[in-house]
């Protein structure tokens, strides 16, 4: 259970409403007890007095207590149900805000590569579905126990009127039989509530995957197969959620049985104790109804532990990973060797700029090392050139230099301080990182550079524009640089694209860059235009910049090659 434990303490805040709403749920449960007990204790009392006026007995009823004890049960039980669920609702709408708020700030705090290890469809499945698990954790989990156990303390008290001892095996037989039909619940939901989140998490990442990639799907004649793959997944979600709805009905068939059982059985005794003459028809009448009254209250407790499990499920998945984890946040590992806890060391934009890797090894996967003792040096002011073949770790390379990596062994320095202790705020400050990935924004062109620059003039962006070949391109559109570029820059074609999240870049004042394929995509003509912007924007700066090929790089001091983990002059 301490996964639920941050989730638990968000609650603290709305202790005050809990309370109200958890005394309205009590409220609720009595009443409809009060109302079914004495409206059976009227009915009978009543036809009792009638059978002995008719037959000349003189009896005497007053009507008017009882009648109106049962005006005020039902009153106060639809008035305290409307208040309960205002409470309650209200608390869990906040708690949904905060829950959100809280998931998202930890994404939005992950590194690149951290948050790229998470798909889409896993992302909004995260910040949705198991969301919406963890938020009726009062109201649907905690609350429906509590509430019944003070429902049959209420009930034993009704039966205690007629007889103490019926009373205190009718109670715990009830206890006892919720007790174990909630752990039942609890225990049997654990596998597969946790195979439900993610067999969840799964299909909606595969139906992202299936409407983003639909384009290539169809030019590849694969959508039948990889719908087939799509509805598999479907099929799987729809067979754990009958197999979870059949636990719930199974253990509310188990309950409400063992309940009608004790009903049976306290109205069996209290027809003993009426022959006996030791209570009254009426109250004979009330006992068994009272214990039929806990329908309501107890039929929730199957359902209540099946829930806790699936919000423990969503729990341990919102707490999995790197979520919540930001660069700065790793403890030191064996063999980083930079000695300084989990101390983080403020970089600012004016610290020397130099980078060195000192026997840094990276290994991936079944333990392939991508970099193998490697180690460099680049001086405050060098621009350097790395090139190599898809997959010999440049990118691997440059999330090191940006702190987004920690190396198996090693360390990586900037400014002389290590990366993984600095604090990644600072760090990120001082840095211009143009990853292998292009990502813009649904927005407008002026809107998509100024992430990196909000202040940014449009004089500014203009001659930015021009410097990337993109001016003639921007001034044909419709709206300049006003244009909307549509989702994910699908307006826009790859190599614009790619020169647009280049001039993102070269909008910050960065005293580190690190340009992993900065001319893809381009033409011969485009490139070289380009190259001569990106020779004149570094000057001063510290830069790694990476390709495939030394034609695929701007003019640089020195080139590497990267081969076999080891850097080798070319």
């Amino acid at each position: 259970m301490h996964e639920l434990r941050p989730y638990l303490s968000m609650l603290r805040p709305y202790r005050g409403r809990l309370l109200i709403g958890g005394a309205l749920m009590l409220v609720t449960a009595a009443s409809g007890i009060g109302l079914l007990a004495l409206s059976g204790w009227f009915i009978t009392a009543t036809a009792v007095t009638g059978a002995l006026l008719a037959a000349g007995v003189a009896a005497r009823l007053d009507i008017y207590v009882p009648g109106g004890g049962i005006r005020t049960f039902a009153v106060t039980r639809t008035v305290a149900r409307y208040f309960e669920r205002v409470f309650n609702h209200d608390v869990v709408l906040r708690l949904l805000r905060d829950l959100r708020g809280q998931t998202f700030s930890r994404l939005a705090n992950l590194s690149p590569s951290a948050l790229g290890q998470l798909r889409s469809g896993e992302l909004l499945n995260r910040l949705t579905t198991d969301i919406d698990r963890l938020d009726g954790l009062y109201l649907r989990g905690l609350a429906p126990p509590v509430v019944a156990g003070l429902a049959i303390l209420i009930t034993v008290a009704l039966l205690a009127i007629g007889s103490v001892t019926v009373a205190s095996i009718a109670g715990l037989t009830l206890i006892t039989a919720g007790a174990l039909i909630g752990l039942r619940a609890w225990f049997s939901g654990q596998a597969l509530t946790r195979r439900l989140a993610s067999a969840n998490a799964n299909l909606r990442a595969q139906l992202v995957d299936h409407l983003r990639g639909l384009t290539e799907l169809k030019a590849f004649g694969s959508v039948g197969y990889h719908r087939e793959r799509v509805d598999g997944l479907d099929e799987e979600e729809r067979a754990d959620e009958n197999r979870l709805a059949t636990g719930i009905a199974t253990g509310e068939a188990i309950l409400h049985g063992t309940l009608q059982l004790v009903a049976v059985g306290v109205l069996l005794a209290a027809l003993s104790l009426f022959a006996a003459d030791r209570i009254n028809g009426a109250v004979a009448v009330m006992m068994p109804l009272a214990v039929l009254a806990l329908l309501e209250p107890l039929g929730v407790l199957p359902g209540s532990g099946l829930h806790l499990a699936r919000a423990r499920a969503s729990a341990k998945r919102l707490d999995t990973g790197e979520i919540g984890r930001t660069p700065s946040s790793h403890t030191t590992q064996p063999g980083h060797g930079d000695g300084h806890g989990d101390q983080s060391i403020e970089a600012t934009p004016g610290q020397a700029s130099d980078i060195r890797f000192e026997s840094v090894t990276v290994r991936r996967g079944a333990g392939a090392r991508v970099l193998d003792e490697l180690n460099l040096a680049v001086s405050e002011g060098e621009h350097l050139g790395i090139v190599g073949a898809s997959g010999c770790g440049k990118s691997s390379l440059a999330d090191l230099v940006a702190g987004w990596l920690v190396p198996d062994t090693g360390r990586v320095l900037a400014g002389g301080k290590p990366v993984g202790m600095l604090d990644a705020a600072s760090h990120l400050a001082r840095l211009g990182y143009l990853t292998q990935q292009t990502d813009l924004f649904s927005g407008t062109i002026a809107g998509n550079l100024r992430v990196a620059c909000p202040d940014a003039s449009e004089a500014r962006l203009w001659s930015l524009l021009e410097a990337l070949a993109l001016d003639e391109f921007v001034a044909s559109c419709p709206d300049g640089m006003h244009t909307w570029i549509g989702e994910s820059g699908l307006e826009v074609s790859g190599g614009q694209a790619r020169r647009l999240a280049l001039g993102r870049v070269m909008l910050r004042d960065a005293t580190i860059v690190v340009l992993d394929e900065p001319l893809s995509g381009l033409d011969e003509a485009t490139a070289a235009h380009v190259s001569v912007a990106i020779e004149r924007w570094l000057t001063g700066r510290t830069a790694i910049v990476l390709g495939h090929e030394p034609s695929a790089i701007p003019s640089v001091d020195r080139m590497l090659q990267l081969r076999t983990g080891r850097l080798v002059p070319i």
